[in-house]
């Protein structure tokens, strides 16, 4: 029976470890408010000190994915759990500069565990995978969502330290469960997928891995640009004859990202009754009239694209880590989940640059959208080209004791 129960722990823990992830490596950003005041500290010093734990978070997934694949995912997440929140629990108890840029370094090492190693964790137990990384991924955004609330409300209620050390020991308690109930063999590292795929040529591998690479890329891109321009485009353009202040910018934006997440519900349920080639290349596809309608949006219609282009971005997720997962030898799936992020994290600052060439050398958003349209165009290229999906096997009944 203990097999039986292991993937649906596997399932909640990996919704958890989503949440708590996105929580911890957020909450600095708002408590550095606080620090300001208490250290008497400028606030462009502050937030330098994440600098190193930013890279961290990047540079560390390939590693975490690999020990995965050598360890197991159930101890590394266990890891995660327990080093990312003794690293915010730290955080909390330095006593100046250099021991907090210490235990931020440390907590976006550990946290990089998480997206290479839990997205594993989740494909190899889950059996509806379309639905399921769907509501992984909306426990993300979830988490995002609360960090500043929590951070915040922490912060002024019983001051900056307990913002950090509280959310710390909530994950240290989830990963001291997550090791009991692995040690009393209530969860298992799986050998196989719970739902097998069907085999793939070297040829289709090697094939389909370059044209995901090359679409994540570009997607990373596309993410990028969106999410630096868009208070700006919605500050200028909602209101051409004056800029709307800073906190309805803010409450446009988190409706946008919020409303535009249900893309990953979709997309997950999609994923589960079509074909994932199909599926992939149609995410891209309906980005492009979305990015061309922003090209000549002004006033409040700006709000409504702003919101489609978010789901959008959401939509593909549960069909490419699928994909991605497919054409992946299982030994060596946490490696290339975390050079996925790596090739996103390598991607991103050229996102950035291509919102300050927009406004430096063009007309800013007409023309950005206007190359973001030509991206989905080339991504949905791309995806065209995939290996067509092949019949799926028949899941194995579990197995009971």
């Amino acid at each position: 029976m203990r097999d039986v129960y292991s993937p649906k722990f596997a399932i909640v823990f990996a919704c958890l470890g989503h949440a708590i992830m996105h929580v911890l490596v957020t909450l600095f950003l708002t408590i550095v408010l606080a620090l300001e005041r208490v250290w008497g500290i400028g606030y462009d010093e502050l937030i330098e000190l994440w600098t190193l734990g930013a890279l961290m978070l990047g540079v560390g997934a390939p590693l975490a994915g690999w020990a995965s694949d050598r360890f197991g995912e159930v101890r590394l997440m266990i890891l995660f759990f327990l080093g990312a929140g003794t690293a915010t629990i730290l955080a909390g108890l330095a006593d100046g500069p250099a021991m907090l840029m210490v235990a931020l370094s440390f907590l976006g090492l550990f946290a990089a565990i998480y997206h290479p190693v839990g997205l594993a964790w989740v494909v190899r137990n889950a059996i509806g995978r379309g639905r399921t990384l769907a509501v992984v991924g909306i426990m993300g955004s979830i988490g995002l969502a609360l960090a500043s609330l929590i951070a915040g409300g922490l912060s002024d209620f019983s001051g900056w330290r307990s913002a950090f050390m509280i959310p710390g020991a909530v994950s240290v308690a989830a990963g001291l469960a997550l090791g009991w109930l692995y040690l009393t063999g209530q969860v298992v590292d799986r050998d196989s997928d719970l739902v097998p795929s069907a085999p793939e040529t070297q040829a289709d591998l090697v094939r389909a891995f370059v044209i995901l690479l090359l679409t994540m890329v570009l997607s990373s891109l596309f993410y990028t640009a969106f999410a630096t321009v868009l208070p700006k485009w919605l500050s200028t353009d909602i209101r051409p004859a004056g800029e709307l202040d800073t906190a309805s910018v803010g409450l446009l934006v988190t409706c946008a990202y919020l409303i535009g997440g249900s893309g990953q519900l979709v997309g997950g349920w999609l994923a589960d009754r079509y074909p994932l080639k199909w599926v992939y290349a149609a995410s891209f596809l309906v980005k492009i009239p979305a990015a061309l309608l922003a090209v000549s949006a002004v006033g409040w219609p700006v709000v409504a694209i702003a919101v489609v282009i978010s789901f959008t971005l959401d939509l593909s997720g549960p069909a490419e880590n699928i994909l991605l997962a497919r054409y992946s030898p299982q030994r060596r799936r946490g490696l290339i989940y975390g050079l996925k992020y790596v090739a996103g994290f390598a991607a991103a600052p050229l996102g950035v640059a291509m919102v300050a060439w927009s406004y430096r050398w063009y007309d800013g958003p007409p023309t950005l959208y206007f190359w973001l349209a030509g991206m989905g165009a080339l991504m949905l290229f791309g995806a065209l080209l995939l290996p067509n999906d092949r019949p799926k096997p028949v899941p194995a009944p579990a197995a009971a004791e």
